[in-house]
């Protein structure tokens, strides 16, 4: 992307924190080749049709977060019906694993002093007995990006033990996060016929599996959800300063303008 000046680039590229500007982990991530999201763009009908599905999805991504919340929060939420399959599949999710968090560990921005990045994280809590970072998505699969992400947040999270409230003051995590996870929520139909499942999505509905021959009935929304854990941190840590290097080379001349590098 190009940018007229350099407060667009730090405004789109990152954002401050006690007073101090760092590059956003989303960001540095991005500057990694992505075939699956060119894939997309090259399916949609347009650039603009691309992006308008992206935002669509960003919405949903948006209320599923605001559900989940709800049921750390203890707080009663109107479910839209299109969305009672997400809650239907978080109510499942917890009857097979035993989470506690609360809402001042909620998407909170953390970031690592040493190395110089940002970013927010979903949700941190007790899952089967162990600290945890868990990060929401709403994709068709968990992919492998997801591993660079997380692991950002968890070296900054263990390097800085605390979280910031509205007020700017701390709040203590009770011990280090000792594991990451991955928890994928998503809506599916299945086919009465031939057993196809449609994942419900507000960018478009997608078939998967069946036969592409069947005049497909499809029943009533479930809930569907994966738990995935990343368990190699250092690697994937290592994957992300790569990233981030290679971020900087690429974004050199603001960089140096700004006092970053």
């Amino acid at each position: 992307m190009k940018y007229q000046n350099i407060e667009e680039f730090k405004k789109d590229q990152g954002y401050y924190l006690e007073n101090v500007w760092y590059p956003r982990v989303t960001k540095i991530c991005d500057i990694k080749s992505k075939p699956a999201l060119y894939y997309f763009y090259g399916q949609a009908e347009s650039f603009n049709a691309a992006n308008q599905k992206k935002q669509k999805a960003a919405s949903e991504g948006k209320i599923v977060h605001e559900i989940i919340e709800s049921f750390i929060s203890h707080r009663s939420i109107i479910v839209p019906e299109e969305y009672l399959g997400i809650k239907q599949a978080f109510e499942d999710f917890l009857k097979n694993h035993s989470l506690f968090s609360k809402i001042e560990w909620l998407e909170k921005k953390v970031k690592h002093p040493g190395y110089r990045y940002a970013g927010t994280f979903d949700v941190l809590g007790e899952i089967d007995g162990y600290f945890a970072l868990i990060d929401i998505k709403t994709s068709s699969s968990v992919y492998d990006d997801y591993k660079l992400q997380t692991s950002a947040y968890f070296y900054a999270l263990n390097e800085e033990p605390w979280l910031l409230d509205n007020q700017s003051r701390k709040i203590i995590l009770p011990k280090e996060i000792e594991k990451r996870y991955i928890l994928r929520i998503g809506q599916k139909k299945i086919c009465e016929r031939c057993g196809a499942v449609m994942r419900v999505k507000k960018m478009g509905n997608k078939i998967e599996d069946g036969d592409p021959n069947c005049e497909h009935r499809f029943g009533e929304i479930l809930g569907e959800w994966e738990l995935k854990e990343f368990e190699d941190h250092e690697e994937d840590f290592k994957g992300f300063l790569h990233c981030k290097g290679l971020w900087e080379w690429e974004y050199r001349d603001f960089l140096k303008e700004i006092g970053y590098l």
